[in-house]
């Protein structure tokens, strides 16, 4: 299974997951602590069993409380002050930031947050950028990190802007592509806390 490089993100923003560029692993069902990939096989009130390539099934439990989550595309007009966003940009030689891809998760969508953010380097080169959104302005953003400092970020029109939405109960249907984060039970079975839906049910116009 393949999430898109910024889908990876919405759990990223919230529970400290893969940073941008990253993919998730592409073959069997995947549990990393509290993480599950793989693809809906049956559904029923209140769980999902999610399976992998392996053929090897966990059963996710949902509530009233688990946040579903798809991707849409978005404009850098929809960001707002109080968003959570996480910013791949390229840095200049007078350290001038310009965005080339945006993850923007509203503050509306309610997901939890562990306080993670501020300014790091990737493998790649890019330099990411994330926290909540303390100022909008003509093509820029300042982001406010958990330290108390801000980051000044270029966000021309040609950068990829990625908005997260929340989504119905229905959107976990058999055969959805699905990345979950929750908490483990002993019996091997994942209370569920934010579930990211991928493929068509999951981007909203």
């Amino acid at each position: 299974m393949k999430l898109a490089t910024l889908g990876t993100l919405v759990v990223a923003l919230a529970l400290g997951a893969a940073p941008a560029g990253a993919q998730q692993p592409a073959g069997p069902t995947s549990v990393e602590g509290s993480r599950v990939f793989g693809t809906i096989s049956t559904t029923s009130p209140g769980t999902i069993v999610v399976t992998g390539r392996d053929g090897k099934p966990v059963t996710v439990k949902t509530t009233a409380g688990t946040k579903i989550v798809g991707r849409s595309q978005g404009s850098v007009t929809q960001i707002a002050v109080g968003d959570a966003v996480r910013v791949v940009a390229d840095e200049a030689q007078d350290g001038t930031l310009t965005a080339t891809e945006v993850q923007d998760v509203p503050a509306s969508v309610g997901l939890p947050s562990h306080g993670r953010g501020g300014t790091r380097q990737t493998q790649d080169g890019k330099t990411l950028v994330s926290g909540t959104v303390a100022q909008v302005r003509a093509g820029a953003l300042s982001i406010a990190s958990p330290d108390g400092g801000a980051t000044t970020v270029t966000v021309p029109p040609a950068a990829r802007i990625e908005r997260i939405t929340t989504l119905p109960s229905s959107s976990l249907a058999v055969g959805a592509r699905v990345l979950v984060q929750g908490t483990p039970n002993q019996d091997g079975t994942v209370n569920a806390l934010v579930v990211t839906v991928d493929g068509p049910a999951a981007r909203q116009p």
